[in-house]
């Protein structure tokens, strides 16, 4: 074999070891971040702060509301079987809201939401999105999620029928899903959306994260990354990052929108909110920023604030939304209900846990126990009365009269 094939060999070596390796570059990213997600083990949460409480969730709230809970499922445009919680009022009021969690998330996420819908009369569907703990599938991104809203939206219409009165909303990722649904043909029951830290699009979300937050400028480095998770994006997912805009389904909408952003969020930086914000075509659109707060913290940090805005919005444009009752009073209700049945099996335990021993002691003190008392009802009824005693003295003092 001549050198110069031997030289080329190599060469065509180097560069399939080359293209392989680049591949897997682009793959191993697309895998982790889009691949299916697991729970967060509770100890790393902590470690984290990714715990209820930091977010403001309520978890014990879902126990209140567990009698009034069903489980909805649905198969999406690609096959993949989805499921959703669906907490039903003891009455339907014609108000439904479809409630979105974020990346990484999962329903219970969603409480703070559900509970204000929940006690202004609306029954509440919390689907589990795609890629996440209950449905199937890998990690849409709200760019596959927004299909499968749409087909949830339907599900509603199909349950409660065609008056019915429908608000979305969504967090992070699901923020972005609900504005990219609302930018395509809906039904017409429809008709508010609200938007918690949503972004933009997929190509600037990924290059704030891997900028650290920073949106003003996309150094040599981030870009290079950007193009590796392109590839890997295209290659599993079948679309491009550039395509995955969700500002261009902004400019679609004509609901009335509510956008709410922490200031200090780094993760979706507050400027990608405004963007979809600006973006967005409806007539009624409003943006409510929370100092202080970072990424899905806008309601744990300012409640009240938060509160008030998302309120007097739905009540603004869903027709009977008003305060009806306060949903936590079931909450006590269930742990009154839970501690009554942890008591009784407290003492079950008790009684299984006891010793032959102890069993024979117990029932040895009892049996001495009414032997006492048998014992001190016996003097009780030899010792004489005062009449007893009075009428003893004085015949004792006549005998003595008599011997006189």
């Amino acid at each position: 074999m001549q050198t110069w094939m031997i030289a080329l060999i190599v060469v065509a070596g180097a560069l399939a070891f080359v293209a392989v390796a680049f591949v897997l570059w682009a793959l191993l990213p697309v895998h982790f971040v889009l691949g299916r997600r697991k729970e967060i083990p509770l100890e790393k949460r902590i470690k984290l702060g990714y715990t209820a409480e930091n977010f403001g969730v309520n978890s014990k709230w879902f126990g209140g509301v567990k009698d009034r809970t069903e489980t909805l499922s649905l198969t999406a445009y690609d096959g993949v079987e989805l499921s959703a919680l669906l907490i039903k009022q003891p009455e339907h009021l014609g108000r439904v809201a479809v409630c979105c969690h974020g990346y990484g998330a999962n329903q219970h996420s969603m409480q703070a939401q559900a509970k204000i819908f929940y006690d202004r009369g609306f029954d509440v569907i919390i689907p589990a999105m795609r890629g996440h703990k209950g449905s199937g599938g890998k990690v849409g991104m709200a760019w596959l999620d927004r299909f499968d809203l749409l087909r949830w939206i339907d599900k509603a219409v199909a349950v409660f029928g065609d008056g019915v009165k429908i608000a979305l909303c969504g967090t992070s990722m699901g923020g972005s899903t609900v504005i990219a649904a609302s930018g395509m043909t809906l039904p017409s029951q429809v008709k508010c959306v609200i938007d918690d830290c949503g972004f933009n699009s997929q190509f600037d979300e990924y290059a704030a994260v891997l900028a650290g937050g920073n949106t003003d400028k996309i150094s040599t480095r981030t870009r290079i990354s950007l193009y590796m998770v392109n590839l890997g994006v295209k290659l599993v997912h079948g679309y491009s990052l550039y395509d995955a805009d969700i500002e261009s389904f902004a400019r679609n909408m004509t609901i009335p929108a509510l956008f709410i952003h922490g200031e200090e969020d780094k993760y979706v930086p507050c400027a990608l909110g405004r963007k979809l914000y600006e973006a967005c075509a409806s007539e009624n659109k409003e943006f409510l920023s929370i100092v202080g707060a970072g990424h899905a913290l806008s309601y744990a940090v300012d409640k009240q604030k938060y509160t008030d805005a998302f309120t007097a919005f739905i009540d603004k444009y869903i027709e009977g939304s008003a305060f009806i009752a306060d949903s936590d009073e079931l909450i006590v209700e269930e742990v009154k209900e839970e501690e009554k049945k942890e008591t009784v099996q407290e003492v079950k335990e008790d009684e299984k846990n006891e010793t032959p021993d102890e069993v024979k002691e117990e029932v040895k003190e009892n049996g001495e126990d009414e032997d006492e008392k048998k014992e001190s009802e016996e003097v009780k009824e030899e010792a004489p009365t005062e009449e007893e005693k009075k009428e003893e003295s004085e015949q004792l003092a006549e005998e003595n009269k008599t011997e006189e």
